[in-house]
């Protein structure tokens, strides 16, 4: 807190000591018509507060422009949402075109084979 205060004494100091040393420098500015005899102080406060203007424009257009991190949660969560709702879809899909039974994962040919060899061995154990 004092060294805020220090620092702020300072500033003001410096300012005082500026305007005390350049209050009799003058210059011409041309702005699209001449003005003669502008105090050199006036012109670098004027020049300051449009930098000033213009960086907090910057600044509230970027602020604008970048969505922030509640917006991207609440994306997060939408996205997860649809995506359960799509794999719900995909489930529902899947068990109507199997009329609710699982897949049989064996090939046709694979549970023929499988079914003839036990036959075979089946008519071979009542020999």
């Amino acid at each position: 807190m004092i060294a805020t205060l220090i620092i702020l004494i300072l500033i003001v100091i410096f300012l005082a000591f500026f305007i005390g040393f350049n209050i009799q420098n003058f210059c011409d500015l041309w702005f699209f018509t001449t003005y003669e005899h502008v105090p050199v102080v006036l012109l670098i406060f004027i020049a300051f507060a449009a930098g000033v203007v213009i960086a907090l424009l910057i600044v509230l257009i970027a602020k604008l422009r970048t969505p922030s991190k509640t917006e991207e949660v609440v994306d997060r969560k939408t996205e997860k949402a649809k995506n359960k709702e799509l794999k719900e879809k995909i489930k529902n899909l899947e068990d109507k075109k199997t009329f609710g039974f699982k897949k049989n994962k064996q090939n046709k040919t694979d549970s023929s084979v499988t079914s003839t060899t036990t036959e075979v061995s089946k008519t071979e154990e009542t020999k």
